[in-house]
């Protein structure tokens, strides 16, 4: 959040995700989306809580929520 701050700021270019860029009415996309800097998310437990209802609840929300918001989370503006 801070390095959107300063580019709002005006002090300097940054890299910043799309979402929080596309959000933002004035800053504007320099270059497409750098494909050198996707990843995968992994979310990691440990093998002898992952059945656990509290632990297993985590993963299962995320997973949702972020296919929800997958176009969101992967626009690519002009």
């Amino acid at each position: 959040m801070a390095v959107l701050e300063a580019a709002k700021a005006g002090l300097g270019v940054s890299a910043l995700l799309a979402f929080l860029e596309d959000a933002e009415s004035t800053l504007r996309r320099l270059r497409d989306p750098m494909a050198e800097l996707e990843s995968e998310l992994w979310l990691l437990t440990h093998p002898d809580l992952r059945h656990v209802t509290r632990i297993k609840a985590a993963p299962d929300f995320l997973a949702e929520t972020l296919a929800q918001q997958r176009d969101l989370l992967e626009r690519q503006r002009a």
